[in-house]
């Protein structure tokens, strides 16, 4: 697998583990908004794909949204290239998943390995 698709599964991997939270924590959903406003407020405005999810989060349902996080379509893949969800997981939960990935890569590579 190269590294483009497995970074990108494994962004899909953790942004679905944060629809999950999202729907079983609820209070929650604050985060992404903060964590815009904080990053207009240190920049001065935001970066476009940031001002996107700004419109989204303000004008979308949150299933919609969920969708999104969840989803395999490019535009799903564009989007989560610059998710404003940092902070929904702690580090326990990004480092199972991180880890998971560095074990496929391991796993993959010693597959592989001429003997």
């Amino acid at each position: 697998m190269n590294l483009q698709r497995r970074a990108d599964e494994r962004s899909r991997a953790l942004h679905k583990e944060i629809a999950k939270k999202l729907r079983n924590q609820p209070d929650l959903w604050h985060i992404p908004k903060n964590n815009l406003m904080r990053w207009e407020k240190m920049r001065g405005r935001l970066v476009p794909a940031l001002s996107e999810w700004e419109q989204i989060l303000n004008t979308k349902t949150r299933e919609h949204i969920l969708s999104i996080l969840e989803g395999d379509s490019e535009e799903s893949h564009r989007l989560r290239s610059s998710s404003p969800f940092a902070g929904i997981l702690n580090q326990n939960e990004r480092r199972k998943i991180f880890e998971s990935y560095r074990i496929r890569n391991d796993d993959h590579h010693s597959s592989g390995a001429i003997k």
